[in-house]
């Protein structure tokens, strides 16, 4: 962890899996969630190891946006919201504003949801998926609004052992086709009909908006020299790498349990029949690690949603007030009154949903929606870490950042218009 008394450390300060101060592991919990679980159920359900190489590829996408904004804030200390506000046309923070209010409504109704399914699946139907949606939604209410930063770190540090330990596990005491995997994962490969799981999967792995609140976790663990860069990259590359080997280890007991015995994946019965097949496979044992293991996995995104999604609407609190630096700085603090009202919002504005009885749908939904907001950072990423003078010694956009990003935007937008017009015909 990098104390405050290691904040202004001319050096930078040493890594270790053992010694990651949070940003890292809570990046990649918030990330793991209810779009890399159910994308890859699905996927591997339909396609086997056909698209292992889409969960790759949307990681290492992740890790490049996520250490552009890092970049960013480690050398002009301001966030990204605050970057788009001072040097890109009015719009921009316009359009984000209003995207944010949208997405806040599809990803915490896919979350509540997917907790809801889990819950459902743990109490075999006790608590229907509806009303463990609600509860999850409340408690995570109730948990970030009175535990703080430091709460909220200890108890997603604990969901990510929980999740780690379960899905892996599964994924490994199931595992039978190696050749077929590493195949799946180095040869890209779209199969007919798969366009739409291919942007979930790249999209959905590791997040979309909530990489934006990477730099407020940043500051909550006084990130904020220079010098930390070599660390902050190795915090995220860490996570990100975890985050992969998650959505691949999904995929994988997806494709051991429907799609290499033939059977159909159902909408409503994923979380439950993946469950059930686990246990012919692996016994009861197989049951309930991969149901404790779903559950963790969206709780914890949940949790790292309702924490840090305020963040983002306290920022554009101080930005539309025109608020100083200190005071938009002092807004975003979890102990304000713009957090506090947006956290409200979070947890109330999913429970109209809770009961629709479609809970696959809408977290399939929230997955392609939240893959539209990632060209749009790509594309603000190259203005700002090209474009925009500093003085820091954190370098600028190399070339290989700069033709990832134009990667990341073109790969994007074919894909995004391709199930746009698919949608509409």
């Amino acid at each position: 962890m990098v104390a405050s008394g290691q904040a202004a450390s001319t050096r930078p300060s040493k890594l270790s899996f053992l010694k990651l101060a949070g940003p890292g592991l809570v990046v990649a919990a918030t990330g793991i969630g209810s779009g890399d679980v159910v994308a890859g159920t699905v996927a591997g359900a339909n396609y086997g190891v056909l698209l292992l190489w889409a969960i790759l590829i949307g990681a290492f996408f992740k890790y490049v946006l996520t250490e552009g904004i890092a970049r960013w804030q480690l050398a002009t200390g301001t966030t990204a919201l605050e970057g788009w506000a001072a040097h890109l046309p009015v719009w921009v923070s316009w359009y984000f504003g209003i995207y944010l209010v949208l997405w806040t409504v599809a990803v915490t109704a896919a979350l509540t949801n997917a907790t809801g399914l889990g819950l459902a699946n743990l109490t075999n139907g006790a608590i229907p998926q509806g009303w463990g949606a609600v509860l999850h939604s409340l408690f995570g209410f109730c948990f970030v609004l009175a535990g703080g930063y430091a709460g909220f770190e200890k108890l997603m540090k604990f969901l990510v052992g929980v999740m780690a330990c379960a899905i892996l596990l599964c994924a490994g005491l199931t595992f039978s086709a190696p050749a077929a995997a590493v195949r799946g994962m180095l040869v890209p490969s779209v199969p007919p009909g798969a366009g739409m799981y291919v942007l979930a999967l790249i999209g959905g792995i590791g997040g979309s908006i909530t990489i934006l609140s990477y730099s407020y976790w940043m500051r909550e663990e006084k990130l904020t020299q220079p010098e930390q860069l070599g660390y902050v990259r190795g915090d995220v590359g860490i996570a990100y790498s975890f985050t992969a080997l998650f959505g691949i280890a999904i995929a994988l007991i997806a494709n051991e349990t429907f799609f290499v015995r033939g059977l159909a994946l159902s909408d409503t019965e994923a979380v439950a029949g993946m469950a059930e097949m686990l246990g012919e496979v692996l016994g009861a044992f197989g049951a309930w690690a991969y149901s404790i293991g779903f559950w963790a996995a969206v709780f914890a995104s949940l949790l790292g949603v309702w924490q840090s999604v305020p963040y983002l609407y306290a920022d554009c609190y101080g930005i539309i007030r025109k608020l100083s630096p200190e005071a938009r700085h002092a807004a975003t603090r979890v102990t304000s009154t713009p957090y506090r009202l947006a956290l409200l919002f979070v947890a109330l504005v999913p429970l109209p949903f809770a009961f629709t009885g479609r809970p696959l749908a809408i977290i399939m939904i929230y997955t392609v929606v939240g893959s539209l907001f990632v060209p749009f950072l790509a594309a603000t990423l190259l203005y700002l870490n090209n474009h925009v003078s500093w003085t820091s010694a954190v370098p600028k956009n190399g070339w290989a950042a700069n033709c990832l990003l134009i990667v990341i935007l073109a790969v994007f937008l074919i894909i995004g218009i391709q199930e746009i017009v698919k949608a509409i015909t």
